[in-house]
């Protein structure tokens, strides 16, 4: 038997974008990067319409954060990677303050099943990030 798991209520307490304060726009779900599981997540915009993603749900156990993260925080550790055209989900860490080692790469899974990264080949956990000016496409369709 499968069971979603998330993070604890002390997490969400600890969130600096507090999920109340941000208005939901799209909810999805894909494959984890591992196959073993669907991986809920939704994208909101805060009242000053920046676009933000949360990992709500994964089928295929593990714990995750269901912190909010700023897209411009995304594109901006993605970006400053020393190579850009060979990202794992490790580059995502930071995002998340040490709390679930799983949330980086359920959170590369979303970007992925969004368009913001593509996978290298046949490499399941190798991704390379789409030019500036196309990543931000997607933002803009969102946020509309």
């Amino acid at each position: 038997m499968t069971k979603t798991q998330n993070s604890s209520d002390k997490d969400q307490q600890d969130n600096p974008t507090s999920v109340s304060s941000l208005h939901i726009i799209k909810t999805s779900s894909c494959r984890a990067l591992s196959s073993n599981g669907e991986i809920g997540y939704e994208f909101s915009l805060d009242n000053k319409k920046a676009l933000h993603i949360r990992i709500t749900s994964n089928t295929g156990g593990g714990f995750f954060s269901d912190e909010s993260t700023s897209i411009a925080n995304i594109e901006r550790i993605l970006f400053s990677q020393p190579d850009p055209s060979r990202l794992t989900s490790v580059a995502l860490q930071s995002l998340f303050r040490a709390k679930s080692v799983n949330t980086p790469a359920f959170l590369m899974a979303a970007l992925r099943n969004e368009g913001f990264v593509k996978p290298i080949g046949e490499l399941k956990r190798f991704h390379q990030c789409i030019d500036a000016k196309s990543f931000k496409a997607p933002i803009k369709k969102l946020q509309k």
